[in-house]
């Protein structure tokens, strides 16, 4: 029997202690100093048909969010095992999560009103009236830099802005984050062992009062030392000269060594660059870094099918080497076969500086279209110096161009030029499959003396598109086209540079080349300019989904335009992961023979855009 009273006692004991260090470990008593950390986790969804109902009353926004991520009886509430005892022992603790979830926005004497009523049918209703209270503020910010950076003027002027101030609510996430961009700035900076010596936030909650303490230590500056490449695919001073620009003696931080794995690996030489610092090896702070690098597959094939509207059905095939020698010269070709146009391209690169900005590129193009009044076959032989200007990919060529060609009803045409011009394109659009800001623009301008040519001329060609962001999921997309060309004697003008209108990027509700002016058989032959606008809007209706419609408008001509032609439809957008597939039905209006648009007259469209 005593041992029974005294195993009892014993019982008893160990749970008033168990329960008395949990309240100890948990909660510290009114006024004393309490260091605390951050944690938010994200709130859960308020399930339906749930045995206990939960409303907390008295917040919203983040505080609201955070409490019920804390509130353990609101994230259970939908369980099917959840019974009366453990209901109200989830309610018991409820004040306690309360507190907590409270405290890393700065609010440690909450005022708290919890009750839990029984309803019918074994329902229960927990509700929690909340006051968050006076907010606690920041009476002291001892903020400092140790170690060999602390004198540098970013890392000084990093702590002027430090997103907490004396006078300031405490905010934890704040403290945390701003905490954070220190020592990565530190780190970039070129001090790798940054560490935090003291990091402390002590809240006196009985003053509504926080002291915090950081003291930041950089640490030693480090320097990229030797920068050993291994690797047997190209000669190392063509590496060295051309491909890289992070160097021994620059700044060792984590941004240098994924730029130089970045240049490496966007040349198309390399399938693998493994970038290996040498912390072990360092001598005088300076960090040798070994470079492995995996050589790509030299050549490499791909086949493609597909359909589009102007062309129909069409193969193609690519073929690109990637390394033709030491040096880094490249070959690529393209073959392209379809129903009305087709087309065999040869180019051999050679980089002069950068690989992927600036080269020489000479290519051979032997093209043809028929079935057309315009039928032609051309052959294109250019030489072209590419490189990067200001962000525009650039280009400045010479092209010899021989061509023959018929127009409409006339006889064949065999002409040469010998052109000299350039080329530019730029595009900035927003992130995403469906960006809806944005624009790209593209411009070329060739000309020939006359000279060594069958005729004079001079042509500008621009196209550009724009996106503009409407409501909360369409844009307005603007399309134009603009080109203009003077020509000595047209009747030897080739056909691949005259203009047209009508297509698929152009005027839908026409066929492609539809549009231009036309020989006394009322033939299309094309013309001197052309001007073209689209004015569309796209709406997003799902995840993958675009619905569209859209007004074309525009016609190639010689001297004036005697009318524009129009042409409007609607469509719709299947965003895939390589880009925009569209199909878009449209219909002709304002025709030459002035007949109403009938059904008959619909078009249909389909293509894929991607925006580069």
């Amino acid at each position: 029997m005593e041992n029974r009273i005294l195993a009892g006692c014993l019982l008893i004991l160990l749970l008033a202690v168990v329960n008395n260090g949990l309240l100890l470990a948990e909660e510290a008593p009114a006024g004393s100093a309490t260091e605390v950390k951050t944690v938010t986790p994200g709130a859960k969804k308020r399930p339906a048909g749930n045995r206990v109902t939960v409303d907390i009353q008295g917040l919203d926004g983040d505080l609201l969010q955070n409490v019920q991520a804390y509130l353990t009886l609101y994230n259970k509430q939908n369980e099917p095992a959840l019974n009366d005892l453990w209901i109200r022992h989830l309610h018991a603790q409820a004040e306690k999560e309360i507190r907590k979830a409270l405290q890393p926005f700065g609010y440690y004497n909450p005022v708290i009103d919890a009750r839990l009523e029984p309803l019918e049918g074994g329902r229960w209703r927990a509700t929690y009236r909340i006051d968050p209270g006076p907010r606690t503020r920041i009476g002291r910010l001892d903020l400092k830099w140790l170690g060999e950076g602390a004198g540098e003027a970013r890392v000084k002027a990093a702590l002027e802005d430090f997103p907490l101030k004396a006078g300031d609510a405490l905010d934890h996430q704040a403290y945390e984050k701003g905490k954070t961009a220190l020592i990565e700035l530190a780190v970039s900076l070129g001090y790798p062992d940054t560490e935090a010596r003291v990091a402390r936030v002590v809240v006196d909650p009985r003053k509504n009062l926080a002291d915090i303490t950081l003291h930041l230590d950089t640490g030693k500056k480090y320097y990229i030392g030797d920068i050993r490449l291994h690797q047997d695919v190209l000669d190392q001073d063509f590496i060295w000269r051309y491909m890289v620009d992070v160097k021994t003696g620059d700044v060792y931080s984590q941004s240098n060594l994924q730029t130089l794995q970045r240049e490496l690996i966007e040349t198309g030489y390399f399938s693998l660059v493994e970038i290996l610092p040498r912390f072990k090896e360092a001598r005088d702070q300076k960090v040798p870094v070994d470079v492995k690098l995996e050589p790509a597959k030299r050549q490499r094939w791909s086949f493609g099918i597909g359909y589009d509207t102007d062309i129909l059905f069409n193969l193609t095939v690519r073929w690109n080497h990637r390394r033709l020698n030491r040096r880094g010269h490249k070959a690529d070709a393209l073959l392209k076969l379809s129903q009305k146009e087709s087309r065999l391209r040869g180019t051999y690169w050679i980089p002069i500086k950068d690989p992927r900005t600036t080269k020489l590129g000479f290519t051979a193009e032997l093209s043809s279209d028929y079935g057309y009044d315009q039928d032609r076959v051309t052959l294109d032989l250019e030489a072209g110096y590419y490189f990067l200007w200001k962000k525009w990919t650039s280009q400045l060529f010479v092209q010899y161009k021989y061509e023959r060609f018929t127009s409409g009803g006339g006889d064949s045409v065999n002409s040469s030029l010998l052109s000299i011009g350039g080329r530019a394109e730029r595009s900035h659009f927003a992130s995403g499959v469906y960006p809806r800001s944005g624009w790209y623009l593209w411009g070329d301008l060739r000309g020939s003396p006359g000279l060594i040519s069958s005729t004079d001329y001079l042509r500008a060609h621009v196209k550009g598109r724009l996106y503009l962001p409407l409501l909360d999921n369409g844009r307005i997309n603007l399309r134009g086209e603009l080109g203009t060309a003077a020509v000595g004697d047209f009747d030897k003008y080739p056909n691949s540079l005259r203009f047209f209108a009508g297509g698929d990027s152009s005027i839908r509700g026409w066929d492609w080349k539809d549009i231009g002016p036309v020989d006394s058989n009322g033939q299309v032959i094309g013309g001197r300019h052309v001007l073209t606008g689209t004015l569309e809007y796209d709406h997003r209706v799902a995840e993958q989904w675009v619905a569209a419609a859209f007004v074309d408008a525009g016609n190639a001509f010689n001297d004036r335009p005697d009318k524009f032609y129009y042409g409007a439809g609607a469509g719709v957008r299947w965003l895939s992961p390589v880009g925009s597939v569209r199909l878009d039905l449209a219909w002709p209006f304002n025709k030459d023979n002035d007949e109403d648009t009938r059904f008959s007259d619909i078009h249909v469209h389909f293509g894929i855009e991607v925006n580069l």
